[in-house]
């Protein structure tokens, strides 16, 4: 694995990680990181911190607060579950009033451990997340879409979110879309690298994983070549044991994705920022 220096005098951006508890932002700013933005927990615990840090002694907070999951499908566990458009725009308008700095929905399942070249149900329509973001922009927010599978990037790229969170499974006609649209992409390979490493997944789902994981890599290596602005997210839940080698790990990835160096550490400062509007 390609070395990678991160230390407290480069000041990174972590674009998705979610925080349960604000001391966890003490092994961010430990690692270099001067800025994370917070994809949601179930008690929306970012909320108390979104905007807060950036002056050196703790990390710049972007917080969604609380994520939109689609009514029985993944994501409950990250915020609030929604099934009508009512409910869509009552939540929207509470994590506003809350301090949220962004939206963050569940367009697609994650990719199953269980069922190798699946992704689990869940996830908002096409129609649905349109809505949700021209509801959110009336508001002054955007909208980062964690999304996985061909379809869920598509239809979040084409409605106008700000960013594609996770990717898998991409496809040259995802990455024509986000493209097009100008949508930014946080990959997160270590994410599902430490999904696959944890107990309880069979030596089938490791292979499998292994394999989706290098496609990925691949893909990130084309986004780059196409001039789709990319940020570096390690979806780790705060506090994490090892955050600093999670964040070094994730810059790793990009390097094996065969992007120079100096790119990935710009990657990991300026993209970031842009993302966050810093």
């Amino acid at each position: 694995m390609p070395k990678t220096d991160i230390s407290p005098n480069n000041r990174f951006v972590d674009a998705h990680v979610h925080v349960e508890d604000a001391r966890g932002l003490e092994a961010v700013n430990a690692a270099g990181v001067a800025a994370v933005r917070d994809a949601g927990t179930r008690n929306g615990a970012g909320l108390g911190i979104s905007g807060t840090g950036g002056r050196g002694e703790k990390p710049l907070v972007v917080s969604a607060g609380r994520a939109l999951s689609k009514e029985g499908g993944y994501g409950s566990h990250f915020g609030t579950p929604v099934g009508t458009r009512d409910e869509i725009k009552s939540e929207i308008d509470r994590l506003k009033k809350d301090g949220a700095g962004i939206i963050k929905i569940m367009a697609s399942g994650i990719v199953s451990l269980r069922r190798p070249g699946s992704i689990t149900t869940g996830g908002f329509t096409a129609e649905e997340i349109e809505y949700i973001v021209k509801e959110a922009a009336q508001l002054g927010l955007a909208v980062m879409a964690h999304a996985n599978g061909e379809s869920a990037v598509i239809s979040a790229a084409r409605a106008g979110v700000r960013s594609i969170e996770h990717g898998f499974f991409m496809t040259k006609k995802s990455l024509d879309a986000i493209a097009k649209a100008g949508t930014f992409w946080t990959p997160t390979a270590g994410a599902l690298a430490r999904a696959s490493d944890s107990g309880g997944v069979s030596a089938e789902a490791k292979v499998y994983i292994s394999g989706l994981i290098r496609t990925h890599l691949e893909m990130i290596g084309r986004a780059h070549s196409m001039g789709i602005p990319l940020a570096i997210g390690t979806d780790c839940v705060l506090p994490v044991r090892e955050y600093e080698k999670a964040y070094a790990a994730e810059l790793s990835f990009f390097e094996q994705a065969g992007l120079p160096r100096d790119i990935v550490l710009r990657i990991a400062a300026d993209g970031g920022r842009k993302l966050l509007g810093i």
